[in-house]
């Protein structure tokens, strides 16, 4: 019988929802960063998986397989409904199709959970996210949308030497995304919150235009990411409210990766998944460069994200990752689409 404190459920088990990372006995090290909500719970002291949703039942057995080891008594569901009322979790994961987040996450709000940790986007349409937003804040459930990177280190390390004013104000933000999936909503997602994350501010108006071939794309219906011809990349400029510009640039390419180049009064911060550099220049002739030291934690990503969640209920305090912030991303996103859809013009918002 566990002992954790917590009661999870994870509703959706696709990888993001129930991979289990591949372990190496042969190093010295035990038990890999968590990359799924499953393997957070799994790594986290005081959460134990007691119930799991999904709608096929071949994939409730593969969970059974991959994780009866460690939950030899979860018991699985087909309607996320029903297990939330028999279970009546206290921690509730929304792992499940971008265009079903909505009803199961007010379903969570309005019963027993503390906490819920839903996938991004926050949503596909802005009526949505409020009601997610209102239906948390109403019980007061916290709600964590997992933009994974708002828990990565060298962001967070990224961010704080702005905020410490060392490089002067944050004035541009120019994001990259490569890739044959270099989607909007798939990915692009997660770099589009980083440009709020970094920009601190909320967006005003944005102007933008998609991939040759998406003058179609008036709405995003959440198809999942499972094929790059039905999401579009895309190009965009960004104002916020406290002056910062950005500007998010996708392609579908090979060459595979995304970056970001940070420009403030007294330098110049280049960063991605592999590097974190600060470049300051002397002249228009010299800049020297050096690596952000970057602290690694025990708990990072998707287990920050769980280890928060469990921070602030316990202790109080502001998540990283609130469903207000995720709202941001989102109408910054179907901002874009409209913009497009009239001929690129400037869209204002309301965030």
């Amino acid at each position: 019988m566990s002992s954790a404190k917590y009661r999870a459920v994870i509703i959706g088990l696709t990888g993001i929802g129930a991979a289990r990372p591949e372990e190496n006995d042969k190093l010295p090290v035990y038990g890999e960063m968590p990359y799924s909500h499953a393997s957070a719970y799994h790594r986290h002291p005081d959460t134990d998986v007691v119930a799991v949703c999904d709608l096929n039942e071949e994939v409730l057995a593969n969970f059974r397989t991959t994780w009866g080891d460690v939950w030899p008594e979860v018991r699985t569901y087909t309607d996320y409904k029903e297990m939330l009322e028999k279970e009546q979790p206290d921690l509730v994961s929304v792992a499940t199709s971008d265009h079903l987040h909505a009803d199961i996450t007010v379903e969570a709000a309005n019963g027993s959970a503390k906490a819920i940790l839903c996938e991004k986007p926050i949503a596909t349409s802005l009526a949505d996210a409020d009601r997610m937003i209102a239906a948390a804040e109403e019980n007061k459930v916290l709600l964590s949308i997992e933009h994974t990177r708002r828990w990565a280190p060298s962001y967070l390390s990224a961010r704080e030497l702005i905020r410490s004013g060392e490089i002067g104000q944050l004035r541009t933000i120019v994001c990259e995304m490569m890739s044959r999936r270099s989607m909007l909503f798939r990915n692009g997602t997660h770099l589009m919150d980083l440009i709020c994350f970094f920009a601190e501010g909320n967006p005003e108006w944005v102007m933008s235009e998609l991939e040759e071939g998406f003058e179609h794309f008036t709405e995003y219906k959440g198809g999942g990411g499972r094929d790059p011809s039905e999401d579009p990349s895309a190009s965009a400029y960004i104002r916020f409210d406290n002056g910062v510009r950005a500007f998010y640039n996708s392609y579908k390419v090979d060459y595979p990766g995304s970056q970001f180049l940070l420009t403030c009064d007294k330098g110049q911060i280049q960063i991605s998944d592999q590097f974190a550099r600060l470049v300051q220049g002397s002249s228009h002739y010299r800049w020297d460069t050096s690596d952000i030291r970057v602290i690694h934690y025990t708990m990072e990503k998707q287990l920050a994200a769980v280890g928060e969640l469990i921070h602030v209920l316990e202790n109080g305090g502001e998540l990283v990752s609130t469903g207000r912030e995720a709202r941001k991303t989102l109408e910054i996103m179907l901002g874009m689409l409209l913009s497009h859809q009239e001929g690129n013009r400037r869209v204002n918002l309301s965030a």
